[in-house]
């Protein structure tokens, strides 16, 4: 035991300093760990029901000119403007009692 004594007694008295090149990896380590200002992220708000509508009709543009078109459509069916009634007279020329949109489909309906 007293070799195992005297080896370490040894080792205490010669005190070894570290390389200035182990010193310098060590610190250059230790300024890679040290905390950093936190970055402040902005906060992007979700888009809501209204821009997921307008994504379904191809944008706001789209969906603004669907919405005027439907309420112009709404507005002349229901007032009907009495210049809208002249304009109509004018384009038809004769009255039209009915309108065959389908003159092959009366084959079929013909009973025997």
């Amino acid at each position: 035991m007293d070799d195992l004594d005297d080896l370490l007694a040894g080792a205490q008295r010669a005190s070894m300093q570290p390389s200035e090149a182990l010193m310098a990896r060590v610190l250059a380590d230790a300024a890679d760990l040290q905390a950093r200002p936190a970055v402040v992220m902005a906060v992007v708000p979700r888009a809501g029901w209204l821009a997921g509508l307008a994504a379904l009709f191809g944008g706001a543009g789209s969906l603004v000119g669907v919405g005027s078109a439907a309420v112009v459509g709404l507005f002349f069916g229901f007032v009907q403007p009495d210049g809208f009634g002249a304009v109509a007279d004018m384009w038809a020329v004769s009255a039209v009692d009915q309108v065959d949109l389908m003159p092959q489909l009366d084959v079929f309906l013909v009973e025997e």
